[in-house]
């Protein structure tokens, strides 16, 4: 048990799990992630694109994750290129990262990916960098969308037969759901994706309360934007968590064109004609101690005030 020198607040602090889908664990693994990705970024504008599956097809996720999760990363990154790499458009090879989501604001099954995309690329023959035409604009949505739930259906198709031909017709002539919006210099959105690399569906933090029969957590109400809170049964907030679990060996980030680890030439290209800062010696950053991180205040103010015997049973978390 620890108590903040800062809030006074007490907090109950758990043997670590390790574990990639705790909301409590991966602090430490978050924090190296995001300063890996910051000293990536270039001197350009950046974008996110999120790419969103529909309603009909979250069955069929659920179902086989492996296989359509790396479809969705696959078809929706290729998209990407395919649309990128036309002359009127843009002409060029794209670099990105990517991570995925399975869940909405209430935990529920909502399957999309997110990219960071620089604004621009590298030409065909390597030897130029190409921007985009509109630092707030980097390419048309709604043909992203097209070529996108095109090359869906096509593997879904090849994935699995039988439910492809179940789906309604009408799951492939809708318009599908693509997102592109300007990221600024890109830090805002890199600290955004970092909370769920190592992370899964909610932190810890959110929790409010919690007992053998119920759950209460605090959510961001996505219409509105303002702040509430859904209570479930400890039953129905388990199922809700345990399915946005990943599958044992699944990647939930990814890497593409010149900014997969294959490409270092081109990224090193792409550095190069951009003239970004070599930095020769970067000093360590002093790594913080998350565990004495006070859920209440977020200060690294908390201090041991006893330890639990190991027989006893574990206290819910403190209500906020």
């Amino acid at each position: 048990m620890y108590r903040c020198t800062a809030c006074a607040q007490r907090d109950f602090a758990y043997h670590s799990c390790h574990h990639r889908a705790c909301p409590r664990c991966g602090g430490q693994r978050t924090a190296a992630w995001t300063a890996q990705q910051e000293a990536r970024l270039l001197p350009v504008p950046y974008f996110l694109v999120t790419f969103t599956v529909p309603e009909a097809l979250r069955s069929l996720f659920a179902a086989r994750p492996e296989a359509m999760h790396a479809a969705l990363f696959r078809e929706s990154a290729a998209a990407l290129q395919a649309v990128a790499a036309q002359k009127r458009l843009l002409g060029a090879e794209l670099g990105f990262v990517g991570v995925l989501h399975t869940w909405g604001r209430q935990l529920q099954h909502h399957p999309h990916v997110h990219y960071l995309v620089p604004g621009g690329g590298l030409s065909a023959d390597g030897k130029k960098w190409i921007s985009a035409r509109q630092r707030d604009w980097l390419l048309p949505v709604a043909k992203l969308a097209a070529v996108f739930a095109r090359r869906m259906e096509a593997a879904t198709r090849a994935l699995a037969p039988a439910q492809h031909a179940a789906l309604p017709a009408g799951t492939w002539r809708r318009p599908w759901v693509v997102h592109c919006q300007p990221a600024g210099a890109g830090e805002k959105v890199v600290r955004y994706l970092a909370r769920y690399v190592s992370r899964t569906a909610i932190s810890d933090e959110r929790i409010l309360a919690a007992d053998d029969e119920r759950v209460t957590f605090r959510y961001t109400d996505s219409a509105t934007q303002q702040k509430r809170t859904c209570t479930l049964s400890a039953a129905e907030f388990l199922r809700r968590y345990l399915q946005h679990v990943p599958p044992p060996g699944q990647h939930r980030v990814r890497y593409f064109g010149w900014m997969h680890p294959s490409a270092r030439a081109r990224r090193m290209q792409v550095e190069t004609l951009l003239q970004k800062p070599i930095v020769l010696a970067r000093p360590a950053p002093e790594r913080p101690q998350w565990h004495l991180r006070c859920p209440h205040c977020a200060g690294f103010t908390l201090v041991r005030v006893g330890t639990l015997p190991r027989q006893a049973r574990a206290p819910p978390r403190c209500t906020r």
